[in-house]
């Protein structure tokens, strides 16, 4: 019998298709895993060359898969040298301070830009308009986004910039707010803010090289060993899924990106013109599928709801797509059985989305394919049961509850029976749903942890709400990183390669350096990697 490489113990791991933990190991040779067990299945592949590594009471697991990630623009949202973090700012004043000091820190910046703006912890809880912006800085551009990124605010500088005026129409899926004498208020919702977005994100490529390798690294850092690049990218580079396999053939960007690119692709080109685009033989980038969006966030009012809105009831939302475009486009990737992931927020477009998957399988049966709708927040009961029937994956990102939770941003606008029915995530799996969790990073931080501990406990970082946020739909830590594991590549279908630790699969590791089934909520949000691991290469070690 050919001996292992490396073995890899520890008092507990987690194979990622078990509920408990045991005491044992994972047996690598090159790129695979030849065993995973007890000691005693172990010990035949250890060899006096084999590297044997006991971790004690740390936490053995698969490599945690993200699988809702901007990559591109989180990688400069994140580098402390192209944008401010406004994130804990209480007010605006606050926020403005912060963005003057970076500005003055960073005279050759081009743009000034500020980004995870949360102004619903604000006195006055609406992005700023140009005027209040330009009383702090007026002979530089700036450009702020809100955290969720469907609101966006830019002064007087940043709108001349990019030539924006009171004619300039309002883009498909977006607009561009005036005030009540038609002047042009500085703030931009969904697709308007790609109205600057040519200008923001397109940096020197050195520039673009270091972010992504930075952001790369610092996934892996914390136990994260692929990621799904979904569209939109929201960068104007012509290609940053070419930067990307380029770094990652180099040996420089050590991930496995799975792309799921712009659904609209598909009204112009055929399947097989964009496979050959996104095309990176010999890397570990590949194309999985599409992705668009259909609504906004309920928090400003743009997710697109069934009933009104309980703080706006002048509202419902609205569509950020054309729903009969979107519903082509998508029986269009049914038809060619490709994969297709749509945002969608409301309970409105959860169903529209559901609709046009059901239409699909109607037309064109399922073909294997797994399909998926992005973050779930509101899901009436009816709509439950239809993901599983539908081979429907529902991704879900707790973090974002916890944004919500702490303002009660999500409870205000839909009022406690609707609140009940957001982000659903223990009634999901019992439906015999897939789920799968990730971070939609940047709108949130890249850390897997923030996502476990909200998923699992629904209570503030502070502990400040022990009873927890509609409890019932918490799920066990098993279910949790089950889902960060074996549901993130059961959904991007990779789960014959990846997700969990079991023969012949790809030696896809992650070491945590605490056993989470026994650590007290804090503890959870303090976890981070000891060793990473992708395809038995080490790409992290602490």
């Amino acid at each position: 019998m050919d001996k292992a490489d490396v073995v890899i113990k520890s008092n507990a791991v987690f194979t990622g298709d078990g509920l408990e933990t045991f005491k044992g190991g994972v047996a690598v040779r090159g790129e695979r895993i030849v065993a995973c067990g007890d000691d005693a299945h172990l010990a035949p592949f250890i060899g006096p060359d084999t590297e044997v590594r006991d971790f004690g009471d740390q936490l053995v697991m698969p490599g945690l898969i993200d699988s809702h990630t901007h990559f591109a623009q989180g990688a400069f949202m994140t580098d402390p040298d192209f944008a401010v973090n406004l994130i804990d700012c209480t007010s605006f004043e606050m926020a403005m301070e912060r963005v003057v000091a970076f500005a003055d820190s960073h005279p050759d910046n081009e743009w000034i830009v500020g980004c995870q703006i949360i102004q619903f912890q604000w006195e006055v809880p609406e992005m700023p308009t140009a005027a209040m912006i330009d009383e702090y800085i007026s002979d530089r551009p700036v450009f702020l986004q809100q955290v969720d990124m469907h609101t966006f605010s830019a002064n007087t500088c940043a709108i001349n910039k990019v030539g924006i005026t009171t004619e300039t129409p309002d883009p498909a899926g977006g607009k561009i707010l005036k005030d009540a004498d038609g002047n042009l208020a500085g703030v931009f919702s969904n697709n308007a803010g790609a109205l600057f977005m040519d200008e923001v994100y397109d940096p020197a490529p050195e520039v673009v090289n270091a972010s992504f390798t930075k952001t790369a690294k610092r996934a892996n850092s914390l136990g994260i060993t692929t990621i799904g690049m979904v569209n939109p990218t929201f960068v104007s580079m012509e290609n940053p899924f070419g930067v990307i396999a380029d770094l990652n053939a180099k040996g420089e960007l050590p991930l496995r990106v799975f792309m799921y690119t712009d659904l609209f692709e598909n009204e112009t080109m055929a399947l097989d013109q964009i496979k050959a685009k996104y095309n990176f033989p010999g890397t570990q980038v590949e194309w999985h599928g599409f992705k668009q969006f259909i609504d906004g966030v309920c928090s400003d009012h743009t997710a697109w709801m069934l009933e009104p809105y309980s703080n706006a009831p002048e509202s419902c939302g609205e569509a950020a797509e054309d729903p009969e475009r979107m519903r082509a486009a998508m029986l269009k990737a049914l038809e060619w059985g490709v994969d297709t992931r749509i945002h969608a927020i409301g309970d409105r477009a959860v169903r529209t989305i559901l609709d046009n998957f059901e239409e699909g399988e109607k037309l064109y049966g399922q073909q294997g394919c797994r399909h998926s709708i992005e973050h779930n927040e509101t899901v009436q009961p009816e709509d439950m049961p239809r993901y599983a029937e539908l081979g429907v994956c529902p991704a879900m990102q707790p973090w974002h509850m916890l944004l919500d939770m702490a303002d009660l941003a999500k409870d205000d606008a839909v009022g406690p029976e609707r609140a009940a029915l957001s982000w659903p995530l223990h009634s999901l799996l019992a439906s015999g749903a897939v789920v799968h969790l990730g971070s939609d990073f940047p709108v949130v931080g890249l850390e897997p942890m923030e996502e476990v501990y909200g998923a699992v406990f629904r209570m503030l970082e502070d502990g400040s709400n022990p009873e927890g946020w509609f409890p019932q739909e918490r799920i066990t830590m098993a279910d949790a990183l089950r889902a960060y594991t074996y549901g993130g590549a059961f959904a991007m279908h990779a789960e014959d390669r990846i997700g969990t630790l079991a023969c012949g699969k790809q030696a896809d590791i992650c070491v945590l350096d605490r056993n989470l089934f026994k650590c007290e909520p804090a503890e959870v949000l303090e976890a981070t990697a000891s060793l990473t691991m992708i395809a038995g290469k080490v790409v992290y070690e602490a």
